[in-house]
């Protein structure tokens, strides 16, 4: 498998993700390992960091799945979770860093001098 098909499995795989990722407060590990593995295949395909977009272990946590408060028993989901909300924004700013990159030659990012005169 050549670099290039490498790369588009793997923007395959974070837009299916993108796609498909459960609408709840809480998404299982599983999708933060997914896409996680496959930030690691942009960085091996491509030979750069991209750490920064990957979902860090800290994000995964147990979470309540209900409590007694008459006995303070709690029980927690089985397995580590973590906020949708995370794990969106680490996937929204990797694929917003991708189009950039591709649209690079023909766009430049930031503020641009008008070429109107104010004087």
């Amino acid at each position: 498998m050549n670099d290039g098909d490498k790369i588009l499995r793997a923007y395959a795989t974070i837009t299916s993700i993108r796609a498909n990722v459960p609408e709840r407060h809480e998404v299982e590990a599983r999708w933060v390992n997914e896409f996680n593995a496959a930030i690691e295949k942009l960085e091996k395909s491509l030979g750069i960091d991209l750490q920064e977009f990957k979902v860090p272990q800290d994000a995964l946590k147990r979470y309540v799945a209900s409590c007694n408060s008459l006995t303070s028993d709690v029980t927690y989901l089985e397995g580590l979770w973590c906020e949708r909300a995370t794990l969106m924004q680490k996937l929204d700013s990797v694929l917003v860093y991708f189009t950039g990159l591709e649209d690079r030659d023909d766009k430049k990012i930031g503020f641009r001098p008008s070429n109107q005169d104010y004087s």
